[in-house]
C-alpha cells in the first residue's frame, strides 16, 4: 500500500497545550508530518492514517494530534494574540 506524506509548519506565538502533551511548549514553529492511505475508490482519495507535531528543545518529541484539536489550538493562539495588541 503507497502512503503519502506530506508536511506543514505551524506558529504559536503564544505557549500551548495540545492533548497528549504532557506540559505546556512554548511558542515558536513546528513541523507538522501528515500520513495518509490511498482508499480503495475508483478516484484518487485519501485516509488520514497519522497526524504528528514535532517540537523541539532540549530534545526533541512527536505528539500525535488530530487535526482538529491543532486547528483548536491555532485559532486559540490568534485569538490570544489579537488580544494582546
Amino acid at each position: 500500500m503507497n502512503t503519502k506524506t506530506s508536511f506543514r509548519r505551524v506558529t504559536f506565538q503564544s505557549p500551548f497545550l495540545l492533548p497528549g502533551m504532557d506540559k505546556v511548549h512554548g511558542p515558536g514553529e513546528f513541523d507538522v508530518q501528515i500520513v495518509e492511505e490511498p482508499l480503495d475508490v475508483m478516484w484518487e482519495g485519501y485516509h488520514r492514517t497519522l497526524t504528528i507535531m514535532l517540537t523541539s528543545g532540549a530534545f526533541t518529541e512527536a505528539v500525535a494530534v488530530t487535526e482538529a484539536a491543532l486547528d483548536e489550538a491555532l485559532a486559540r493562539d490568534q485569538e490570544q494574540s489579537r488580544s494582546s495588541l
